[in-house]
Parts: structure tokens; sequence; C-alpha cells
């Protein structure tokens, strides 16, 4: 399992927030007197609003990759440079 880091950010943040996502339904369903209808549209916004943070998360995500990359990249350049000056 992967590590959970003080930013929030790492791959088991998804899966908490999966997982209290998944808890907080079946709870609603539960101990809420709604009608099903209601119900479905309460879920279906919670399922929306769930999609839209994996999908932010997703965009950090990928932001964070190319950055390490670039910084990567400069590493491995100035490196070929050092050697090629010896």
């Amino acid at each position: 399992m992967t590590k959970v880091e003080p930013n929030g950010s790492g791959v088991s943040a998804g899966l908490f927030f999966l997982t209290g996502l998944g808890t907080g339904v079946a709870l609603t369903l539960l101990f809420a007197p709604r009608s099903g209808a209601a119900m479905r549209r309460l879920i279906g916004r919670k399922v929306e609003k769930g999609e839209d943070w994996m999908k932010e998360k997703a965009v950090a995500a990928q932001d964070c990759v190319r950055e390490h990359v670039d910084e990567l990249r400069d590493r491995v350049k100035e490196a070929a440079e050092a050697i090629g000056r010896s």
C-alpha cells in the first residue's frame, strides 16, 4: 500500500476518498428519509462531485510528473555535458 503524504497527495488519497464516498452513500441510503427519486438525485450529485475531485487530482498529478520529468531531463543534460567535457 502506498504511503499517505501530509499534503494529501498520493495514490492512497484517492482510495481513501472513494472509500469515504462509498461509506457516505451507504449511510445516506440507510438513514435518509427521502424518496427513491430524491435519493438517486442526491447520489448522482455526490458522484459528480467525486468525479470532479478525482479529475482535479489527476491534473495535479500530471503537473507534478511533468515537473519531475523536466528536472530529470535537465540533470541528464548537465551530466551528459559534464561527461562530454571530460
